[in-house]
């Protein structure tokens, strides 16, 4: 499995839509992409709105888009995680 970023810009959303939104994500992962793991969103907001980077682990980029689009959720950019640095342990 690797490891990606995702950004989502959601733009003028409230908390409760945010809310709804990650539950939705939620269900659709556990009803159709059970390889799909999600393990953290971080929202931001922007002068434009929430902004949130997702941390999912898949086999493939486009198996995190469909789950994307499968739940409604925009996917501006996928990154792929190739280093991660634990201040720990340095």
């Amino acid at each position: 499995m690797t490891t990606y970023v995702i950004e989502r810009n959601l733009g003028q959303v409230s908390d409760a839509q945010l809310q709804e939104a990650a539950a939705y994500s939620k269900q659709v992962r556990n009803e159709r992409f059970p390889d799909v793991g999600w393990d953290r969103s971080y929202v931001v907001k922007t002068d434009s709105g929430l902004l949130t980077f997702c941390i999912y682990e898949a086999e493939s980029p486009e198996r995190v888009l469909e789950h994307a689009r499968a739940a409604n959720l925009p996917a501006d950019r996928i990154h792929e995680v190739v280093m991660v640095v634990d201040p720990e342990a340095l």
